[in-house]
């Protein structure tokens, strides 16, 4: 599959208006707000509780106070505590969220299932694997939360096209893991057995008509199970780690004691290698924990997320400005409101072939069709439930994507 930032309903009418705000001025990179609002305690997934009890899954959302933009990127932040302790209170995030937000970013710190080990003892690494897999399941869900709101009715004013990810050590291993692994990979048994007792790919988490698709990675001390995770479909990636981390490795090894991995700088060879956007910052010298913590990390670590705000902002200029230079082809789509039967006629220049898909108004895709050439098509949506949908034309190359809204009225 390859990775794409889907469902831009909003974006396609906004592109110059957000690239203007966003791109033009020094948002995103200083901090421009001098308040943050935080909204706590939203709840946006069930998961496991250190009892092995069920538990709802929360986040604190900031926000930069006296904000008037209607439509800001997002960058969804998961604590560190090698998935058996943890926080969204954590003040590595608590310090993160906060600087993004000031910046213009809403951010959100989340929570995730934990192994429980006070009832259960320290987790072997099937346990830890099937621990990672349910929480990558709820870091999916949290970006589908973000995504939902900005397709309806968008409380958080966010643009659901600019979602990111993000982590510190066992969160930094969620968000690479959702940045790199998808279904088409090749994955060990190991793995794969536990990604089949969650229900498989197409079942992790919640809101899953919703796609849970992502800009970018922001990785601190993060690292994936296999490289081999990264090919042309991998978001992009940028990383802080120490080189002297004995907890997640700088390189390769063994990960909290349980299970091996790799860590930033092999991440960083294989983007490298496979042509990949993407960031390695190092911290000479720098350990797990001491790069927050000592005096002689101070200007190494304001100068990583400096970087990483210039980076970031880079990652969503480019996009914006890409999808200015698409051309608009003229099209026509009838009747509307429709009994089921849709046609479609683009106007002579058309020279792309292109699909079409349908969307209910939450984001859910009802429809996809197979692949057009010819300047006219037909659909039929007879078998849908009245009401207003949204219909996305999609070309393989020269042209923005084309969005409509439809009504079907079947008597």
């Amino acid at each position: 599959m390859i990775r794409t930032i889907l469902y831009s309903f909003f974006l396609l009418f906004t592109f110059s208006l957000g690239a203007q705000d966003l791109c033009s001025s020094d948002r995103l990179v200083e901090p421009i707000f001098e308040e943050v609002q935080v909204t706590n305690n939203v709840v946006f997934d069930a998961g496991i509780g250190p009892f092995n009890n069920d538990i709802d899954l929360v986040m604190n959302i900031y926000e930069p106070a006296g904000d008037e933009l209607e439509r800001r990127p997002v960058i969804v932040m998961a604590h560190g505590g090698s998935f058996v302790t943890g926080s969204r209170n954590n003040p590595v995030m608590v310090n993160t969220c906060t600087e993004l937000a000031r910046r213009g970013y809403v951010a959100a710190s989340i929570e995730y299932s934990l192994f429980p080990f006070l009832v259960l003892g320290q987790p072997d690494s099937t346990d830890l694997i099937n621990v990672i897999t349910k929480a990558m399941g709820e870091m999916k869900s949290a970006v589908r939360f973000f995504r939902e709101d900005g397709l309806g009715e968008n409380q958080y004013r966010v643009d659901p096209n600019l979602i990111s990810v993000g982590g510190y050590s066992a969160g930094a291993i969620l968000a690479c893991h959702q940045g790199m692994l998808d279904e088409d990979d090749v994955i060990d048994s190991f793995v794969q057995d536990a990604i089949d007792t969650q229900g498989g790919f197409a079942n992790l988490g919640n809101r899953l008509g919703v796609s849970d698709e992502v800009l970018s990675i922001f990785s601190i001390a993060g690292s994936v199970y296999e490289v081999d995770f990264i090919d042309e479909n991998s978001t992009p990636i940028y990383s802080g780690h120490g080189n002297a981390d004995e907890t997640v490795p700088y390189v390769f090894g063994l990960t909290g004691g349980v299970v091996n991995s790799h860590g930033s700088f092999n991440i960083h060879q294989e983007y490298e290698a496979q042509g990949i956007e993407n960031q390695l910052f190092t911290f000479e010298g720098g350990g797990h924990s001491d790069i927050f913590t000592e005096a002689i990390f101070e200007n190494d670590l304001l100068e990583m997320y400096e970087n990483f705000f210039v980076w970031n902002k880079d990652q969503i200029c480019g996009l914006l400005s890409s999808n200015d230079e698409l051309a608009v082809v003229e099209t026509s789509i009838f009747p509307n409101p429709t009994d089921g039967e849709l046609n479609f006629k683009f106007g002579n220049d058309l020279n792309s072939d292109y699909t079409i898909e349908v969307y209910n108004q939450i984001g859910q895709q009802m429809f996809s069709s197979q692949k057009f050439s010819n300047q006219t098509a037909q659909i039929n949506l007879g078998s849908m439930n009245n009401g207003l949908y949204l219909v996305k034309i999609n070309f393989d190359e020269n042209y923005h994507a084309i969005t409509r809204r439809i009504v079907i009225a079947n008597n």
